[in-house]
């Protein structure tokens, strides 16, 4: 009782100075002349500012949110956290080719959440570190290596080959039960990456899922929101109470598998040392320079598993759910196969580009449900404008791929899954610079560096799923009831995961 009355005293008194030290930065900025107006957005409470939305219709899905403030607002708007921070939202394709094109430079840095400052992650992980700085060059450089360059590519493709083909006959040993589709595809993700990285699985698909323990509760704690965000001088309060002080155990525990269980190992089998030809080489071989130290080696292999694990796990789920919803286009995609594989058991990866409709069904998926809908910049530099509207520096910039992609202007159908408007002629594709309605791995300096890789992975995946194998949902369920509806985190999920039972096509 009594550290709960200390506890709101506290918070009185640190959001009284908050709000003193603001009013007097506003004082100081009105007598040297004000500034333009920033874009519109919806009237905010003179402390919280916005905030409220955040807890209301922004809460669960923000990226439906967003986009019906923009329906209001315009495709620029802007909304206010708290007193310091201001968030502007960019939901057309011309104002996200001024953020990502035009002004890449002044906005190539991250939004950086106090709650990914837990353990000093941040300050070490290319997600969130600055485009100028040196690490993140040189982890951007080593990522290219292996997922991008043709080199790269040619390396990884016996793993992805090789994990497709066991989720394949995972799926097949469970014929005619009712199986949680995500929980496989995910452990397969986990251990191709694995493997790309350090030569190991760490999932057993029929066995307990120990790294799954590790991995899950940082996802799940940085996908809250962090009063601290809004607020910085309640930041100690979230320290000793909060979601810092929570991700912090989760981290260390994640940590400190990488570094006794993958790094130490590797270090102690000096006879093996740099005979792996995998990514754990090239990163113990910059440590040995001094180029890397063993916390920005952890760091690194966190974040390639958190980066990459989730969003292919759900674009595969996605589209075996669009798929189930659209039993012609299944039939589609599964005549498709059989004409280009007949009866080979095994797909491999040379094959995928004589399969155009797998393509535009993964192209497709990714446009109706991008995996990360949301894309947070920061303005670092003078000069920025958006849309005509001036955007200071210190201010949030928030990408909403997921309005975009569906932006009636640009997409006939934007709601429906229609994978034929990917087919031939289409001048749609990932890397193109040109049409902004279609940037699902983002564009510029920070576009994701696994575009290429999952170019291959994901339909990779899904052709495994569909060859030779047929997928039936389970009894006194139709197409109309899957739930589509999404579950926002730190990727885009399936609010309700899809069951569905695998069987012969035999």
């Amino acid at each position: 009782m009594v550290f709960s009355a200390f506890l709101a005293c506290a918070l009185v008194t640190l959001i009284t100075i908050h709000v003193l030290l603001v009013l007097g930065k506003n004082k100081r900025r009105c007598k040297t002349g004000g500034s333009l107006a920033p874009p519109p957005g919806p009237a905010g409470h003179p402390l919280l500012g916005n905030l409220l939305y955040f807890f209301g219709p922004l809460r669960h899905n923000p990226h439906r949110g967003l986009s019906s403030l923009a329906e209001t607002y315009g495709p620029v708007l802007s909304l206010r956290l708290g007193l310091t921070r201001t968030i502007v939202v960019v939901s057309s394709p011309a104002a996200a080719h001024d953020a990502l094109t035009k002004n890449d430079a002044a906005l190539a840095a991250r939004l950086v959440p106090d709650s990914v400052c837990a353990l000093s992650y941040s300050a070490t992980s290319m997600v969130f570190l600055p485009s100028s700085n040196k690490l993140w060059k040189q982890d951007r450089a080593i990522i290219g290596s292996r997922f991008s360059s043709a080199r790269g590519l040619e390396t990884i493709q016996p793993i992805l080959e090789r994990h497709a083909h066991k989720l394949m006959k995972h799926f097949r040993a469970c014929y005619g039960r009712p199986v949680i589709v995500r929980e496989a595809v995910n452990g397969t993700v986990l251990n191709i990456i694995s493997n790309i990285l350090f030569s190991k699985d760490v999932v057993d698909l029929q066995g307990p899922q120990t790294f799954k323990g590790l991995i899950a509760p940082v996802l799940e704690e940085w996908s809250k929101s962090n009063v601290a965000d809004a607020f910085p001088l309640l930041a100690p309060l979230d320290h000793l109470l909060g979601s810092r002080r929570r991700i912090s155990i989760h981290l260390a525990k994640l940590f400190r598998f990488f570094d006794r269980e993958i790094i130490e190992e590797r270090l102690a089998n000096t006879d093996t040392s740099g005979k792996h030809n995998d990514v754990l080489d090239v990163l113990l071989a910059r440590f040995a320079q001094s180029k890397l130290t063993r916390q920005q080696i952890t760091t690194f292999l966190t974040d390639m598993f958190i980066a990459a694990s989730d969003t292919s796990t759900v674009t595969v789920q996605r589209a075996l759910a669009e798929l189930l919803r659209h039993p012609e286009k299944m039939e589609k995609l599964r005549a498709e196969l059989v004409a280009r594989l007949g009866f080979n058991d095994f797909i491999k990866d040379t094959d995928l580009d004589e399969l155009p409709y797998l393509q535009a069904v993964v192209k497709e998926t990714l446009r109706l449900h991008p995996a990360v809908p949301l894309i947070p910049r920061e303005v670092v530099a003078d000069g920025v404008s958006l849309a005509g509207f001036p955007v200071p520096v210190g201010t949030g910039v928030v990408i909403n791929l997921w309005a975009i992609e569906r932006d009636e202007k640009a997409w006939p159908q934007p709601e429906e899954f229609v994978p034929e408007r990917f087919l031939v002629g289409s001048p749609v594709h990932f890397q193109g610079t040109e049409n902004f309605a279609y940037k699902p791995f983002g564009a510029g300096r920070r576009v994701c560096p696994g575009m290429d890789y999952t170019a291959h992975s994901v339909p990779l995946l899904l052709a495994s799923l569909l060859h030779k194998m047929e997928w039936k949902l389970p009894e006194g369920m139709s197409p109309e009831d899957i739930d589509l509806s999404d579950r926002y985190g730190t990727v885009l999920d399936l609010a309700t995961p899809l069951r569905a039972v695998p069987v012969s096509a035999a």
